[in-house]
């Protein structure tokens, strides 16, 4: 595939947007699937910082944990960014799966309507609680497709999504496949069992717009964040 001149985004995450040809396409939607443990919350974080260190707003929309455990964990990682620009560039937002979706159809066009910045990140950590607040997968649909146009309207956006079962296969039900056919990239993050220890891999399913790799990739979690190792083999 040749790549058109999108503009681009930085991860934040070492030796990610090697991968992808330059980083993340400006306003579009990456749903990032992993187990829990498996490194999404600090994939997001590092989205978010790097936006931060560029003077950017941010966004983190929780709807599981409150802004305390979020501030430990980045500043487990090193993020000082995060204390430093609360409530100014950084903008932490908790919710339940219900309130997600009144932010989604009522908040969410009233902040377009007046923000004065023309780019924004956005990250929604983790997804899943929505599905299980609307059972039927036709409103699912629906409401992401709107959400997803309004996030993309916004800015650029990560949706994490919890993973159970294999934790190298990407076999969802059909409520968790939904973010996958809806985004614009689509991230998974492995753990994989090999001589008594789990190794962290990386790989994209999809990836609109840009070529991008097909390979697996290991990564570790340091204390600077995720490093991706992307020319060695997973073992």
């Amino acid at each position: 595939m040749v790549d058109v001149g999108f503009f681009r985004v930085s991860s934040g995450v070492t030796g990610f947007d090697q991968l992808v040809n330059g980083g993340l396409i400006s306003n579009t939607v990456s749903a990032l699937y992993g187990s829990p443990g498996a490194g999404k919350s600090i994939f997001a974080l590092s989205f978010l910082r790097a936006g931060l260190k560029a003077n950017e707003k941010v966004f983190y929309i929780s709807l599981e944990q409150d802004i305390e455990a979020i501030l430990r964990e980045a500043d487990s990682l090193g993020f000082t960014e995060f204390r430093e620009n609360m409530n100014t560039n950084f903008v932490f937002v908790r919710m339940t799966g219900h309130d997600f979706k009144e932010f989604l159809l009522v908040e969410l066009p009233k902040i377009l309507e007046n923000r004065t910045t023309k780019h924004s990140r956005i990250v929604v950590d983790p997804l899943t609680p929505l599905f299980w607040e609307i059972h039927d997968i036709a409103m699912q649909r629906n409401l992401l497709t709107s959400a997803f146009d309004m996030l993309r309207s916004f800015g650029t956006s990560i949706v994490t999504v919890e993973k159970y079962g294999n934790l190298n296969v990407l076999d969802l039900s059909e409520e968790l496949a939904i973010p996958l056919y809806l985004s614009d990239c689509v991230i998974l993050l492995s753990m994989i069992f090999n001589q008594n220890f789990y190794q962290k891999a990386i790989s994209i399913l999809k990836f609109r717009y840009s070529s991008h790799s097909s390979g697996l990739h290991p990564f570790d979690i340091e204390p600077g964040g995720i490093k991706i190792f992307q020319d060695q083999p997973v073992f």
